[in-house]
């Protein structure tokens, strides 16, 4: 009988100690906010562009190219 007692006493506090320790390691991440604001930086990016001219059979045209991507955005267009 002792030894039955003595073995569930023995379960019950290897069970309170685990269950202490969880719970301490979740307080000390709760207690801890992460700013988001001062570990990340945020930088805006806007698409640069370059209108290009050219008079081609006495029409003026022009064209707009992407400096940002190194593409024709659109087509020879008359002015």
């Amino acid at each position: 009988m002792k030894k039955r007692l003595g073995a569930f006493l023995l379960i019950g506090l290897i069970t309170l100690s685990y269950s202490v320790t969880a719970m301490a390691s979740e307080a000390a991440v709760i207690a801890e906010p992460i700013n988001l604001v001062e570990t990340q930086d945020i930088t805006p990016l806007v698409e640069q562009t370059q209108i290009f001219w050219r008079t081609y059979n006495g029409v003026l045209q022009w064209r707009v190219w992407s400096l940002t991507w190194g593409v024709w955005l659109t087509d020879w267009a008359p002015l």
